[in-house]
């Protein structure tokens, strides 16, 4: 029997916004349109990929970096938070099981953990001058973080150390509204983004947060999940069966002891019914079918509503979404 692991304990901050919250048990759709990606960057990757291609990760400078395989990933996990300055809760490993099924289905990539993943494999180049997703998160098709989070902010437990980090108090997390931008400018690769932490995918707050990035899919959680060790693993194997929609949810969804997690599913589209067509049918083990950006403005959504767990305390109003800075 797989260990019962408790992790993500909130990174404390201001309080979740501009979402009412009903305990349900039936997911919570919608579409929108609005503000997704609005970086006037290079353009990113379009179309499947080749996928005897190289993984992507080249640090060659220069020259243009090729394309990465159509199976590629990053994964980058902190669980010790502790005697770096990035003190927070220690958590457990819950990506090991993810690896294991990519590569057992020819995916190729990086996991990195502890000392050896810091906030700069997430951060833009283009924004910053010490940024390197073009070389690791930007870099492949799938892109993965576990640890802390908040709904503008993930959190690693090893603190940025290159001189060209500032401010200081950014070494230890990465902001979506000034640092992330998967999907576009420098990289562009990342196509599909799995945030294995804390209220980053709250949804009062996407256009600060996750429509700063222009990947076709993210899967996040409104609130503090608790997670088997082996759940990342089985949403990518229940991917291969079912839409990522459904296997996120279903994954994700149980919550070990009381109560439940609130997952979310949120893809990008260049119409309502692009949106609509890839939220409903788009699967993991088939990524290289899934469309990369495209100036894409729709956006649609599901999101299991259990209520929040842990610190993430509700609170109507929009004081709390951080503002983009481009």
């Amino acid at each position: 029997m797989v260990a019962l692991r408790r992790v993500w304990i909130l990174v404390p901050a201001a309080a979740v916004v501009g979402v009412g919250l009903v305990a349900c048990q039936d997911p919570e759709n919608g579409i929108g349109q609005g503000p997704t990606g609005g970086d006037d960057g290079p353009p990113v990757s379009t179309g499947a990929l080749d996928s005897d291609v190289d993984s992507g990760l080249d640090d060659t400078q220069g020259t243009e970096t090729p394309p990465p395989a159509a199976k590629s990933y990053f994964i980058a996990e902190s669980m010790d938070f502790t005697g770096n300055d990035c003190s927070n809760t220690d958590v457990n490993e819950v990506s090991a099981s993810l690896r294991a099924e990519l590569d057992d289905d020819g995916w190729v990539g990086t996991r990195l953990t502890e000392g050896d993943t810091r906030p700069s494999d997430f951060i833009d180049a283009d924004k910053r001058p010490f940024g390197e997703d073009h070389l690791k998160s930007d870099a492949v098709s799938l892109a993965v973080y576990a640890g802390h989070g908040w709904m503008d902010k993930i959190q690693w437990g090893t603190q940025d150390d290159a001189p060209t980090v500032e401010p200081p108090e950014k070494r230890c997390r990465a902001w979506f509204s000034e640092d992330i931008r998967l999907g576009s400018m420098a990289g562009g690769w990342a196509k599909a983004v799995a945030l294995l932490t804390s209220c980053t995918g709250n949804l009062g707050c996407y256009e600060s947060s996750l429509a700063t990035s222009s990947a076709t899919q993210i899967f996040a959680f409104n609130n503090s999940p608790l997670l088997w060790s082996n759940a990342s693993g089985r949403f990518y194997r229940k991917s291969d069966h079912m839409s990522n929609r459904n296997a996120w949810i279903t994954a994700m969804d149980n919550r070990p002891g009381q109560g439940k997690n609130s997952p979310v599913v949120y893809t990008r589209g260049t119409s309502e019914e692009q949106a609509i067509q890839i939220h409903r049918t788009a699967r993991l083990s088939q990524i290289e079918q899934i469309p990369s950006d495209q100036a894409t403005t729709w956006y649609a959504y599901t999101w299991v509503d259990h209520g929040l767990h842990g610190s993430c305390t509700p609170k109507m109003g929009d004081e709390d979404c951080v503002p983009v800075d481009d």
